[in-house]
């Protein structure tokens, strides 16, 4: 199926959550597959590492889904307690039209539904959607 994601910020459920072992690292991981309110998707994966960016990740998943794992959670419980929550996820596309989430500049690549994701300045005004934007644009006016 065409995946038509755009960069942006989209409100989004996660609607799968599976483990996957890495061909080359053999390492497991989790795959989480966001759906977009509105069509699109995105996939991100998520590692048991001690390196600080992954563990930022993995919290972030965390934090948004408004889960505290007790203890020693693993990758497998995490699966189990985000599949189903709604998030506001920062969309970044790549050449090959494959959608992640952003941790650019002061995107943070996932949010807890509610909350406001960036200062109010100017630019970070809501975005108008994306079809919307090109419809408008398209018109001569």
């Amino acid at each position: 199926s065409q995946n038509n994601i755009k960069n942006g910020t989209y409100t989004a459920t996660v609607f799968k959550c599976e483990m996957r072992t890495g061909k080359e690292s053999g390492a497991e991981y989790l795959n989480v597959s966001f759906l977009c309110d509105g069509g699109g998707f995105v996939n991100e994966n998520y590692f048991d590492s001690d390196k600080p960016f992954l563990q930022y990740k993995l919290g972030q998943l965390l934090k948004a889904c408004n889960v505290t794992l007790e203890g020693e959670g693993t990758l497998k419980d995490v699966a189990k307690v985000v599949k189903g929550k709604k998030v506001i996820i920062d969309v970044v596309v790549n050449d090959k039209g494959y959608g992640s989430l952003d941790y650019s500049g002061n995107n943070e690549g996932i949010y807890p539904i509610g909350t406001n994701t960036k200062s109010n300045t100017e630019e970070d005004a809501p975005e108008l959607d994306a079809d919307i934007n090109e419809a408008i644009e398209d018109e001569d006016f």
